[in-house]
């Protein structure tokens, strides 16, 4: 079950009206007295009892997680109500370099508004960078063996955590003074598909009254799941750059040319100008037909690409943690952490080649060409006919942290801390060579230079040639950070209703990020004009080398007021000092407590978020399917699209609010109600390629041949004006003993308000024009920064436990949203459907031999739910920010306590 029960914030942010109000209204009620163990809980440096509930604080506890059968973080987090838009199911399409990644995204204000804390440290980001230019920590490195609970901060925390908790902060606590050992293992099966994933698990804890060790390792192994085995899911895959071949009129550098092109052969023919020939093995090859290129007719040779890719990778995942505590004496101890993750994503299966973007001329006597004039290439060297190379992951991550708390003769305490991350992660991806493919179509090809590569007849060229044109691009992104920590706290004073808690800090940070590709991938510049030369390669545009780092310090301070015996506010200052600019975020906290049953709580604060270095300096291509406006009926294609970093970026800034009530309504029901709003301003996205394209189709970055055939578009990160968006959070947990066991209840649920955006031209969202806004609640988003964008998530959780037996069942209920992506093909529509998913689980305790063991059995989406169609042009045909399309999963697990 969801532990929701909250904590203090105890920090200062800016006035609003929604505070004072609510601090003149209870200026005069009484306290209610509690005596519970005080202890630091996220949002706060000052101690509490965790049983207040000032701040918006969802907890998932250690039933929670048990009863989630998650096998990962990412797993365990994807479903939260409080998040949307995450990253956590493969996704070659629109997320493929983030395969092998998690994330979370609170509030859908985007993967690198979240701060995410490892034991209350900072953690790097990972070293990959989502479609969209965010950045973001990698949750699948945080060790599950050894998770004990999640903290989610759903406020702004900036006046406390600095940088990027904007959003709000998730903090993974990790298990310590584990005593015994704990040894467990699971399979799960994808019940159509039969893919597999097997896991293996130990915790161990030893010690004596002064110095305890925890070890915690885990090993995960996951076969893959291929698009072919859900049809739908990438039906409208299809490139129309497979193997056609454009004839063309008299040249006018050719003496006495003429606007006939005859084939011979399987070609045979006489063939007027721009008339689209295809493969005449099209369909025997792998193939489809559609219309050609252009109105004077013929077919184009297609490739459907889509059933290549997975929705599951084969992946390896090892994992081994550590921490030991010694207490040095009575008012001295020390914390020592060390924790090493090593995750490959082993297959991931691409396209045989990408196409040739330069669409060039085919000379007769070149390449195999059947015809007696030039005619332009439309395709790719390997096409249907090929098999799929892979394009592997390989990432490491380590962190180590060593913390010191001290306590001082006054009462007071203290904390030192020095913390270092990195992620390293290599990422291989196949593409030609584009000088060895033209010497080849030339006759100059292969190891012995007179080899020609066919582009007619694909069964005439060997696999010497093809090795020696191919080459499996090499990317290696390291990220590194370093942060030194300082708190101190006590009492500062007494008021009349109590003593004043306050703490007070500094914070180091230095983090740096690098990146290294192969001589062929990495771009350079003309001496001469300076501009990037293009990489050697047919299709990926490589990268700049990259090595860059920075520092910042931080100066803080927060102080707990009990202004009344029941009123208390807690108020918080954050002075940063940044690489570029400064920073000053305040905030205020107030809670009443109305009646014995009734909490009302209000918050507000402002917040900030630096530029990532990635942000800032990084230069890279990915590949993005989208629809040409120049062609009719907007035939989608994948094509370049090349981001670039920006040193103008200007920092992100909130102001954000929480007005909220708590209400026990017997001992056994509590119900909690938040209202949330979030003014965003100077957000950070990288450009949309495709709102790019719709608004200037032949603007200065879109890159196009001289027939006017779309090779890419060229975007930057930007600050992306405001977005505006409030909301509700509404939590239910009811428990009781009976009879006949102990039952529990909890309900989680989050409902966009408004989330608006500024217009950037006329659409189906309600812009006329460049100018006002848009609300785009309820909406896929395809052609802005946002992310897709459901209007409501409730999650429900109901337990039962009796002796030896526990019966859990979760319900995940993701609400309908809309497309307005145009030219929707028959079958699909532009509702996307609601989605409800059934998770069960049976737990059994009992003895072996004198060991404790718990056999669980468990099904995830028990009533095998498709995902929901969604027509997204060339991507996959439903959405993986959202929804799964694995189906029913089954799975055992069995531990044993030694």
């Amino acid at each position: 079950m969801i532990d929701r029960s909250v904590t203090p914030s105890r920090r200062l942010a800016k006035f609003t009206l929604a505070p004072l109000v609510l601090a003149i209204s209870t200026a005069t009620l009484a306290q209610q007295d509690s005596q519970l163990e005080e202890v630091v809980i996220t949002g706060s440096y000052i101690k509490s009892t965790g049983e207040d509930e000032a701040s918006p604080v969802e907890v998932l506890n250690s039933d929670y997680i048990v009863n989630s059968g998650a096998v990962d973080v990412g797993e365990l987090t994807s479903k939260l109500s409080v998040s949307s838009g995450t990253e956590n199911n493969p996704d070659s399409f629109t997320s493929g370099e983030t395969q092998g990644t998690s994330n979370i995204n609170l509030r859908g204000l985007g993967l690198s508004s979240t701060l995410v804390l490892v034991n209350g440290k900072r953690q790097t980001i990972a070293a990959a960078v989502a479609n969209d230019g965010s950045v973001f920590v990698d949750t699948s490195t945080i060790p599950m063996a050894a998770l004990e609970r999640v903290e989610i901060l759903k406020e702004g925390a900036t006046a406390t955590y600095g940088s990027d908790a904007v959003a709000g902060v998730a903090n993974f606590i990790l298990r310590k003074d584990v005593e015994g050992i704990e040894i467990s293992t699971g399979y799960e099966e994808i019940t159509d598909g039969g893919a597999g994933k097997y896991d293996v698990n130990f915790l161990a804890g030893f010690g004596n009254d002064t110095t305890r060790v925890t070890v915690a390792g885990t090993m995960i192994k996951q076969d893959s799941l291929s698009s072919a085995e859900r049809p739908y899911t990438t039906e409208n895959a299809i490139s129309g750059l497979g193997r056609s071949f454009l004839t063309l009129p008299a040249l006018p550098f050719i003496p006495n040319d003429v606007n006939v092109t005859n084939g011979n052969g399987d070609y045979a023919g006489a063939y007027t100008p721009y008339v689209t020939v295809p493969d005449p093995n099209c369909v025997a090859n792998g193939g489809l037909l559609s219309p050609g290129l252009t109105a004077a007719g013929g077919a184009t040779c297609g490739f459907l690409y889509g059933p290549r890719f997975n929705i599951v990778n084969e992946e390896e995942k090892s994992q081994l943690y550590a921490n030991l505590t010694h207490e040095l004496s009575d008012t001295l101890s020390m914390m020592a952490e060390l924790g090493w993750t090593h995750h490959e994503v082993l297959d991931n299966p691409q396209s045989p080649s990408y196409p040739n973007l330069t669409f060039p001329l085919i000379f007769p006597g070149t390449g195999g060409s059947p015809f007696d004039r030039p005619v332009q290439w439309y395709g790719r060297p390997l096409g249907a006919e090929a098999p799929s190379p892979f394009a592997p992951r390989d990432s490491e991550a380590i962190r180590a942290s060593l913390q010191l708390d001290g306590e001082l003769n006054n009462g007071w305490s203290w904390m030192g801390a020095l913390t270092y991350s990195e992620n390293d992660r290599v990422a291989r991806q196949p593409d030609t060579i584009a000088s060895r493919l033209n010497a080849a179509i030339a006759g100059n090809g292969g190891t012995s230079g007179n080899e020609t590569f066919n582009l007619f007849d694909p069964s005439a060229n060997s696999q010497e040639l093809i090795d020696w044109m191919s080459h499996l691009t090499y990317t290696n992104r390291k990220t590194e950070m370093t942060v030194a920590d300082f708190v101190v706290s006590g009492e500062l004073f007494d008021m009349a209703a109590g003593p004043v808690g306050f703490a007070a800090g500094a914070q180091w940070r230095d983090e740096s990020y690098a990146v290294v590709r192969d001589d062929i991938y990495t771009q350079t510049n003309d001496p001469v004009t300076g501009d990037l030369i293009p990489v050697d390669l047919i299709f990926l545009g490589g990268g700049t080398p990259v090595d860059v780092s920075r520092d910042s310090y931080a100066l803080f301070a927060e102080a707990n007021l009990p202004l009344t015996d029941t009123l208390e506010a807690s108020v918080a200052l954050r002075y940063e000092d940044l690489a570029s600019d400064s920073s000053v975020d305040p905030k205020l906290s107030l809670r009443w407590q109305a009646t014995d049953k009734l909490v009302l709580r209000a918050s507000a604060s402002s917040a900030f978020r630096e530029p990532s270095l990635v942000q800032l300096y990084n230069q890279g291509t990915s590949l993005q399917g989208l629809d040409d406006p120049n062609v009719p009926g907007n035939r989608s294609t994948f094509v370049r699209v090349n981001a670039r970093g920006n040193t103008d970026l200007q920092p992100e800034t909130s102001t954000n609010l929480n007005i909220g009530a708590v209400f026990d309504v017997t001992d056994n029901l509590t119900v909690r109600l938040d209202y949330w709003s979030f003014e965003y301003e100077d957000v950070i996205t990288v450009e949309n390629a495709q709102g790019k394209l719709n608004a200037l189709p032949d603007g200065p970055d879109v890159i196009r041949d001289a027939n006017g055939t779309l090779g890419g578009v060229n975007v930057e990160y930007i600050n992306a004006e405001t977005v505006d968006t409030d909301g509700i959070d509404l939590s239910i947990d009811w428990s009781k003993s009976t009879d006949i066991g102990d039952i529990g209840v909890s309900v989680a649920a989050t409902r966009f308000l408004s989330y608006e955006i500024p217009c950037t031209g006329a659409n189906a969202r309600g812009c006329t024009g460049a100018s006002g806004t848009q609300d785009v609640v309820g909406y896929f988003n395809y052609d802005n920064f946002v992310r897709s964008m459901p209007e409501t998530k409730v999650n429900v959780t109901a337990d039962w436990t009796r002796n030896n037996h526990k019966i859990a069942l979760m319900g995940f209920y993701t609400s309908s949203y809309e497309t307005t992506r145009g030219g929707i093909p028959a079958g699909y529509s532009s509702s996307i459907d609601s989605w409800l998913t059934l998770d069960l689980q049976y737990a059994y305790s009992f003895e072996m031999g004198g060991t404790e063991a718990i056999l669980t059995l468990g099904a995830k989406n028990l009533t095998d739910e498709d995902a929901p169609k969604l027509f997204d042009a060339a991507n996959f045909s439903y959405d993986p920010k959202h929804h799964d399309p694995r189906g029913q999963i089954l799975y055992g697990r069995i531990k044993f306590a030694l």
